[in-house]
């Protein structure tokens, strides 16, 4: 799991470098990100539903293999023509390898505690991911500023080594239960999110009145349109679409998980991308900068995890909300001084923000449903986790490439980030709103 969370943010802190070596566009380097947010999002789900059939641990292994695979080949990404393409595909196919390890990760956890501890082991875990996801720039901006920017993906290939060698040592509860999979429902899912998706990201270059735009992003809502038609009338469906209607706990978990995961990777790529071209920091002291808002994070999600124990989700989780709004409040009126000590008070609140939040959003999701779907409703939770990331890089990178060329690239950054406040606050009343108060009863 830390292997496929620090590439959302190894990535980050040296796509500036990748940008430069590769003569890349400036929408292609946002594709660098984007592409694995995307393919992540929609393959999730298929790779939550084959850990239920055939067993989670071989849809582990099945992962950590393609992930590699996927991170030599973008480590040997050509120079000159072809060299975007190259990187997007393979960056895609890394996606595709972190979608079949999260969810079938997340239900092993899970099932290795006891009831009454999983707030505390789900939060260990969560802050061991985070942890890695926090060395991302530190290690990728050493990498990129000493040696070579392609390392950060070659030093994917030793984890999974490991990683395969831990899951071969270690006994690990594992069952399968055998099952048709919905290929027409995954079908239509990932061709929805990626031309929605495609549309967003690209109207800052085909421009939002475009027939390229306009189309891309209605044929994506018609198809995940018909997705959810379709997985309303089947029997096995991909994504349960009646249940996930009826259980309103565990909708109001997701739709609050896809508003938080909206804002999360977009303000950390765009943070580590002002570092760099706006305060005109090093990758490697950059990456130092953007750290600073991980030492709250790590702190809060303790917390976070014994408030969900003790009290249920939404009193950790409308704490977070709230405190993200602030905090990105706070950082984004920070930007113009261009200056690290200036951003971090707003850094240090939106990171203890995300840490409150984080871990009860995805523990309670995955209380809300009996054991033997807990792979699809990982799947589920994870689907809108990364296509809320794939929206905002899209939308909140449009802001700030639309504007960037007329106000500066701090005050791009800061129009994005004052959106990104504006979405947290709504997810804040969501959450006072329509969460659940409480633990759930009979969890399994």
């Amino acid at each position: 799991m830390a292997m496929v969370m620090i590439d959302f943010t190894i990535v980050s802190i040296s796509v500036t470098t990748i940008q430069h070596d590769l003569d890349l566009s400036a929408t292609g380097a946002q594709w660098i990100v984007t592409a694995y947010a995307l393919a992540t999002a929609a393959f999730i789900a298929l790779g939550g539903r084959l850990g239920d059939i055939v067993g989670h641990k071989r849809i582990v292994a099945t992962g950590i293999v393609v992930f590699a695979s996927a991170s030599l080949l973008c480590g040997l990404t050509p120079d000159g023509w072809g060299s975007e393409p190259w990187l997007i595909v393979f960056r895609v196919l890394q996606g595709v390898g972190g979608a079949l390890l999260i969810p079938s990760t997340t239900v092993l956890v899970l099932n290795a505690f006891p009831v009454e501890e999983r707030g505390k082991g789900l939060a260990t875990f969560f802050i061991v991911a985070g942890l890695f996801t926090a060395i991302g720039p530190i290690a990728g901006s050493y990498l990129t500023e000493y040696w070579t920017w392609r390392a950060i993906f070659w030093i994917n290939v030793p984890v999974a080594l490991l990683s395969l060698t831990e899951l071969a040592l270690i006994k690990l509860a594992d069952v399968s239960n055998p099952a048709r999979v919905d290929w027409r429902g995954a079908l239509l899912l990932v061709a929805g999110m990626g031309l929605t998706v495609l549309g967003l990201q690209q109207s800052s270059v085909w421009g939002w009145g475009s027939v390229a735009t306009i189309g891309s992003i209605a044929v994506g809502i018609v198809l995940l349109a018909a997705f959810v038609a379709v997985e309303r009338g089947i029997e096995s469906p991909l994504i349960d679409v009646r249940g996930l209607a009826a259980n309103r706990p565990f909708a109001v978990d997701n739709i609050l998980t896809l508003l938080l995961f909206f804002t999360w990777l977009a303000v950390f790529f765009f943070g580590s991308m002002y570092f760099q071209i706006a305060v005109g920091q090093s990758p490697t002291r950059a990456g130092f900068s953007i750290l600073t808002m991980f030492y709250s994070f790590f702190i809060a999600s303790r917390i976070g995890g014994g408030m969900l124990d003790r009290f249920g989700a939404k009193h950790p989780t409308t704490l977070g909300m709230l405190g993200i709004a602030i905090g990105l409040t706070l950082w984004a009126s920070e930007l113009p001084d261009l200056s690290h000590s200036a951003t971090v008070p707003g850094m240090l609140v939106t990171g203890a923000g995300f840490g409150l939040a984080m871990t009860p959003l995805n523990t309670d999701a995955l209380n809300r449903l009996p054991a033997k779907v807990r792979g699809e409703a990982s799947g589920v939770i994870q689907t809108f986790r990364n296509f809320g990331s794939a929206l905002g890089m899209a939308i909140l990178g449009t802001i700030v490439l639309t504007e960037a060329d007329d106000k500066g690239f701090a005050d791009a950054v800061q129009t994005a980030f004052y959106v990104g406040a504006g979405v947290m606050f709504a997810a804040f009343l969501i959450a006072r709103l329509f969460m659940s108060a409480g633990k759930p009863a009979d969890v399994e």
